[in-house]
């Protein structure tokens, strides 16, 4: 019999996922798969809870604010040059299955006449990955309906939480309200409240996403600020060219770093031998004191070597605030030759890094964040081949910069445009600014409303780093006060606790780990 079922008379019997983007699908078709393992023994009178159908009283409610389920804010875009970063092998929604979406993928370009090379690697739309998403979330409902749970959706926006222990109450902005067990938090990434002084003065436009206010509101030939250097400030940038902007795009950010390129297949053909979770946990053994993040990136600094089969001139590779078309120039010579060591470790490393991550003391997490974040994110979530061309020819064709040390960006005088002032006191002037700096980390600077009202409540506790404590087994939110109702996360909420968030194989992972403990709660 399955371990789920027993004594499921005092289990929760309720759950509701708040969030239906990636994060919230993959919980969904977890629990629905893992509520189906038992198909009953046969036997309906002999009040074993196995008898009958599996999923029988039980009761999901999926709650997503937007019209569209299965979309999310990274996947709802129908830009073609919005690409998914990672490669499609490492995308799959089901727990365990990463290859699912390449084999859904496969499939479906052989249906359209276009296959696939088998060995190539593909980083495909994500509007294409949207129809996945899609696909795997009616899968899920059509086996839950067989099953016999009761699944509810809930086109509403959560506000607050309310309950304790025994049972919950979710809050919806309208004012209705549902009764639940468990609530699993998946609301995906959250804007930041950075820039506040910006906001309302014409020409700011907060985040990239959704892409049409960026084309609806952006004239071709006006020059354009965007904020951020990273995978989001790229995403603006190839909203623009697909729209043939003719206006000069200026990135600014602190780094003025961009991410690297995209090597072929980086998952596969490494094997590491210094930078291991064993090798960690020797030091910290043999040596009897705290890993450190000096620690941490000496033992990067010689896989890379050794990798490499040369020295490496790490100064040279201190991107920060240098010539960024020179870098790109670079990363793509290097990324067609094969000679990058730096992605092929830190992907090879993916299933240790949040447990090497724990191992470092709250500060060392932060001294990571001051020093090194910028250069280990620069590598590890990087920038498909074919944008960076597209990066590379927008530069040779003077349409396109790349600036760091920036200091503020401020509204100019009479609100009419914006000025962008650096560290060496040069100053930039642009009609337009886009705010791509990136997801919101630490849980003062989220701009949900559910966010604040948990915090208020003390039912969400600030991590050091970022994002909210929780058991980092389980996924369940650690609260300040002992009656808080049953609450799990998933994704940027769990940032500081579980450093790779930003990827979705990961947040699949995590999600296995929640829907296990909620299931076998009593």
């Amino acid at each position: 019999m399955s371990p789920f079922f027993i004594e499921r008379n005092i289990m929760p019997k309720t759950l509701t996922i708040i969030g239906m983007g990636a994060c919230g699908v993959a919980a969904f078709a977890e629990a629905v798969t893992r509520l189906c393992y038992e198909p009953g023994d046969g036997d309906p009178g002999d009040g074993d809870p196995g008898d009958g159908d599996p999923g029988d009283g039980w009761n999901v409610h999926l709650v997503e604010r937007d019209d569209e389920l299965a979309r999310g804010l990274a996947f709802g875009t129908e830009q073609p040059g919005h690409l998914l970063n990672t490669e499609s092998r490492l995308m799959g929604l089901y727990d365990r299955e990463p290859g699912h979406f390449r084999t859904w993928l496969e499939a479906r370009r052989a249906a359209s006449g276009t296959p696939l090379d088998p060995d190539g690697v593909e980083y495909p739309q994500r509007r294409e990955y949207r129809v996945y998403m899609r696909e795997v979330l009616d899968k899920a409902l059509e086996q839950a309906s067989t099953a016999g749970i009761d699944v509810q959706v809930h086109r509403e926006e959560a506000v607050a939480i309310d309950g304790d222990h025994a049972a919950a109450t979710v809050r919806f902005a309208n004012g209705t309200t549902i009764a639940t067990d468990v609530v699993l938090l998946t609301i995906g990434t959250p804007d930041p409240n950075r820039f506040g002084n910006l906001t309302g003065i014409p020409g700011y436009i907060d985040s990239p996403y959704p892409a049409h206010r960026m084309t609806e509101e952006i004239a071709r030939d006006r020059p354009v600020v965007v904020l951020g250097s990273g995978l989001s400030a790229i995403d603006a940038v190839m909203t623009l060219l697909d729209n043939d902007h003719r206006g000069h795009i200026h990135l600014v950010s602190k780094e003025g770093m961009l991410p690297r390129v995209e090597i072929p297949a980086p998952e596969t053909g490494y094997d590491r031998q210094h930078f291991t979770l064993e090798n960690v946990h020797r030091l910290i053994r043999e040596r009897g004191s705290a890993f450190s993040v000096v620690d941490l990136f000496r033992l990067f600094r010689l896989e890379a070597e050794t990798a490499a089969g040369r020295a490496i001139d790490w100064q040279a590779e201190d991107r920060y605030g240098g010539d960024a078309e020179a870098a790109l120039l670079h990363d793509i010579a290097a990324a067609d030759s094969g000679d990058e060591p730096f992605q092929r470790i830190l992907t090879a490393a993916r299933h240790e890094s949040t447990a090497i991550w724990n191992l470092l003391r709250p500060a060392d997490q932060k001294r990571f964040g001051q020093w090194l974040a910028p250069h280990f994110a620069a590598a590890r979530f990087v920038t498909p081949m074919v944008n960076a061309r597209r990066l590379a020819d927008a530069m040779a064709r003077g349409l396109l910069s790349v600036r760091g040390r920036i200091d503020e960006t401020v509204a100019s005088e009479h609100n009419t445009g914006f000025t962008v002032r650096f560290e060496d006191g040069d100053t930039l002037e642009a009609p337009i600014v886009v705010n791509a700096t990136g997801q919101a980390t630490t849980l003062d600077e989220m701009k949900e409303t559910l966010v604040k009202d948990l915090l208020a409540k003390d039912w969400l506790q600030p991590h050091p780093v970022g994002g909210a404590i929780a058991h980092r087994a389980t996924c369940r939110i650690i609260s300040a006060t002992r009656d808080a109702p049953r609450l799990y996360a998933l994704g940027q909420l769990l940032n500081g606790e579980l450093r790779d968030t930003n990827a979705v194989w990961f947040n699949v992972e995590c999600a296995g780990r929640a829907i296990d403990d909620i299931l076998r709660q009593r």
